[in-house]
């Protein structure tokens, strides 16, 4: 074999090497990283409603929308703004009588209201004032946050340290050390919500009468998790 040929065999194999470490995988080491962090609520969501039935359409719509008007001006009157009062389902369905040949009885009309309170302390005084409006349900609470996105900031950058101690401890087990980040990705989570739904007219005028409050907001659970990939080195 000539100095030529031998030169060309030896190029080609040390190309051969390097397209085989290219297409090698990489050393990676990957893990996930949670983190959760316990907050308490200074706002919430009431669903308050309303239902009326007549026997025309027109009459038990007329009532529902006067009752409205007068939860409302309650609400008004307890510091909550326009802006914090939303229309959240309308309804008037005629009630049928299947035994008397589909015959109509009567209308139902139904309206509820998604109030958001941005002061929690003041919740049993709204249920007190709303239910003497008129309202007869109250469908649930949902308990918030006005500084949501710096805990879920926190919690995120809490679960990213965390992926990364974890990391460093499986390697060091194995005699290695990580190196810089190969990839990360954030794994959507859902936030904590309280609710207590379906209370009637009469059970809430008994809770607020007595002393005390009647609802505890308790804790929000601000979650996050991320799965995190570094570069796995030898000591």
């Amino acid at each position: 074999m000539n100095r030529i040929a031998i030169v060309a065999f030896l190029l080609l194999g040390t190309l051969i090497m390097q397209a085989q470490e290219m297409c090698a995988p990489p050393k990676i080491v990957k893990t996930t990283g949670t983190a959760e962090i316990k907050v308490t609520p200074d706002e919430a969501v009431l669903t308050i409603g309303v239902e009326r039935q007549s026997v025309r359409a027109k009459n038990a719509k007329n009532e529902v929308a006067d009752v409205s008007r007068k939860i409302i001006a309650a609400l008004k009157t307890r510091g909550v703004e326009d802006k914090d009062i939303q229309t959240a389902y309308l309804s008037l369905q005629p009630m049928i009588d299947y035994q008397k040949g589909m015959r109509i009885t009567n209308f139902t009309a139904e309206q509820s209201l998604s109030v958001k309170l941005r002061d929690i302390g003041k919740l049993d005084d709204v249920m007190d004032a709303v239910v003497s409006a008129g309202a007869n349900t109250i469908g649930g609470i949902e308990y918030q946050s006005s500084e949501l996105r710096k805990y879920k900031d926190q919690a995120r950058d809490e679960a990213v340290k965390a992926a990364r101690e974890k990391a460093d401890a499986l390697a060091k087990g194995l005699g290695n050390q990580i190196g810089k980040t190969y990839s990360i990705e954030e794994v959507q989570q859902t936030e904590g919500a309280y609710y207590y739904g379906g209370l009637a007219a009469n059970s809430v005028m008994e809770r607020t009468r007595s002393s005390g409050p009647s609802t505890a907001p308790g804790e929000l659970t601000v979650r996050a998790s991320v799965v995190v990939s570094f570069d796995l080195l030898r000591d």
